[in-house]
């Protein structure tokens, strides 16, 4: 029964290979030097076999190389979620799922001796009790079945809880799974859902789906499962050159960049006494630890700190002021350009604005990371009349740019 068969052992081996895929994309055999190139071979297959046409191929002096190509605004459904719907099994463990349920599907409360002998007098296959045990054990974790103690003896029978009976409005019902399940984290439970009810989203499409998120979905649920318990925990965590490194912290709160889609997991870092934030996308796995005694006195600390942050970073571990000032002054002609001045406002996180002549502004801020900010900073350009703030690095690289830009245009003066 070689039918039954998967080679999936564990889902981190192939959320690094569709990262490496989607995220990084065109690399070639060799560039995959860190696992055997059969592994690349096995784990390619699947990933092609899974995403079809979505698969991307071209040729270059390295050799084939392969990417994920994609418009996630054209998507009725998350591909990437064909990889948690993988899962080995052995053939006794496709047998027995479907002897285990049609079983119990027209008899309830029955122990394992009374259903060791009701699959074999129903389908004449005979398996080990203790087998049966294991499985039953396996499918009450996982909600599939209900266990209850009749004096010595554990009862099963099939649970009640199934998507037919959430809702009464079924249309209404799948109508906000088929949301959920491509806007919200953990949206692989509302593909599910919808699997089993037998729908599909003809509704929705989304202009900026960050489908990759599914790929570091368990990370996330392991994280907050630490934050609610209030827990240290151990990470390992990666960048590009697979350099692993283990961190121990207290993870305090979860960040997503509206702009790129990244999540990071901001934590207090007891070795170096200070807040560090680092990408999901690098972390390979997460132990949770005991109880930290102190955590709601870092939660605090963190929440005082988190207005200084422009986005995720906390600054330079070398750094030697707390806070890095800065300050721009800008031109706005205020007769026409009130809209500027109101999105200065709006986006200016905790800034201080102060008008400083006739259609002349200033900005002062003081932020963990000046650095974080500059993209926004360089939207103003036209309009900048001079920047300058603590950290001179910075803003010398900032006018460095600028002069680059003049020569380009042939505006030496």
């Amino acid at each position: 029964m070689s039918e039954f068969s998967e080679l999936i052992k564990n889902f981190d081996k192939v959320r690094d290979y569709m990262r490496d895929f989607f995220i990084y994309g065109f690399k070639t055999r060799s560039d995959f030097q860190y696992k055997s190139l059969r592994t690349y071979d096995n784990e390619k297959r699947r990933i092609e076999s899974w995403l079809g046409n979505l698969i991307r191929f071209d040729s270059s002096k390295k050799g084939k190389q392969i990417a994920i190509s994609l418009d996630s605004g054209q998507l009725n459904s998350n591909p990437l979620y064909k990889a948690h719907k993988s899962k080995s099994f052995t053939d006794n463990d496709i047998r027995l799922h479907y002897f285990i349920l049609d079983l119990l599907k027209n008899k309830t409360d029955l122990s394992v001796e009374e259903i060791t002998d009701g699959i074999y007098d129903c389908y004449g296959v005979y398996f080990e009790p203790q087998i049966i045990r294991l499985k039953l054990k396996e499918y009450v974790s996982e909600g599939i079945l209900l266990q209850r103690k009749s004096k010595k003896a554990l009862l099963y029978s099939l649970s009640k809880d199934y998507p037919e009976t959430f809702s009464s409005d079924k249309n209404g019902f799948i109508d906000a799974i088929t949301y959920f399940s491509e806007t919200a984290p953990f949206g692989v439970v509302g593909s599910y859902l919808l699997d089993q009810l037998n729908a599909k989203n003809d509704l929705f499409l989304y202009k900026h789906n960050f489908i990759v998120h599914t790929l570091e979905d368990h990370i996330l649920l392991s994280l907050l499962n630490a934050m609610d318990e209030k827990c240290l925990v151990e990470i390992k965590n990666y960048g590009k050159k697979k350099n692993e490194v283990l961190i121990k912290g207290i993870p305090l709160n979860v960040f997503v960049s509206s702009q790129t889609g990244r999540r990071y997991i901001a934590m207090y870092l007891p070795s170096v006494k200070r807040f560090n934030s680092f990408r999901l996308d690098y972390i390979k796995s997460v132990e949770k630890l005991e109880v930290h005694e102190k955590y709601d006195y870092f939660k605090d600390k963190f929440e005082v700190n988190i207005a200084k942050c422009w986005g995720v970073s906390f600054g330079s571990i070398n750094r030697t002021a707390q806070y890095e000032e800065f300050k721009m002054i800008i031109y706005i002609d205020e007769d026409k350009e009130q809209f500027i001045l109101n999105r200065l406002k709006r986006e200016g996180r905790n800034g201080v604005i102060e008008r400083v002549c006739d259609n002349t502004y200033s900005y002062t801020v003081q932020v963990f990371d000046i650095n974080e900010m500059m993209h926004w900073v360089k939207t103003f350009i036209g309009r900048i009349i001079s920047i300058e703030g603590s950290n001179e690095h910075i803003t010398r690289n900032f006018y460095h740019d600028i002069n680059r830009m003049k020569k380009l245009y042939n505006k030496e003066n």
